[in-house]
């Protein structure tokens, strides 16, 4: 197991909502070596140490499968590397669509996305380095193309609603105190439309 693989096992890998994480993620996150294929008598020649050392890495192979290009994953792959690249160029202000990837869980969707946002971040910096080749990391030239968000899943949120049903009953920051006579309103009512009815 070469030492870069050996590091990658062992130790908390940073959270990918920070700025430090998702760069470590974008600079590492195609540096892992499956285990080699050995034969039975190669393995066999192993010490005890080896043996083990090899086991584990076999292990983080499989639990680190690479990501399949199935024809959805290479639908969503384009669609939102479009979406990307479109919205960093526009520069007005109305409303720039978005992507909603949706499915069951460990199906790839985090993965999928993060892969193509990391490779638009790759792209852009490599363009920002050619534009402006005198930028120093760490002062006002530096910028994050890429921020990575960790949303509470449908679970998560069941569970604080749960320990808290009064949660949404309670006026939030930004939101109008629920009335009395309302007291399961947790947004503000729209504006009523001024002058005669359509209708």
């Amino acid at each position: 197991m070469t030492a870069t693989g050996l590091a990658m096992l062992t130790g908390q890998q940073p959270l990918r909502h920070t700025y430090a994480g998702w760069q470590h993620y974008r600079r590492t996150r195609r540096l892992f070596t499956p285990a080699p294929k050995l034969t039975l008598a190669q393995w066999r020649t192993m010490s005890e140490h080896q043996r083990s050392a090899h086991n584990m890495h076999r292990t983080a192979t499989h639990v680190n499968l690479p990501l399949q290009d199935t024809p959805m994953a290479l639908k969503v792959s384009r669609l939102v590397n479009r979406r990307l690249r479109n919205n960093a160029l526009k520069q007005k202000s109305s409303t720039w669509p978005g992507v909603i990837v949706n499915g069951w869980g460990y199906q790839g969707k985090t993965e999928t996305v993060c892969e193509v946002a990391a490779s638009f971040e790759d792209d852009w910096l490599a363009m920002h380095h050619f534009l402006s080749p005198a930028a120093v990391e760490g002062a006002l030239d530096l910028h994050a193309p890429v921020v990575y968000v960790q949303t509470p899943g449908h679970r998560e949120v069941e569970e604080h609603l749960r320990d808290d049903p009064e949660f949404l009953r309670r006026p939030h920051q930004g939101h109008d105190p629920a009335p009395a006579d309302q007291p399961g309103r947790p947004f503000p009512e729209r504006p009523r439309r001024q002058g005669p009815d359509p209708r």
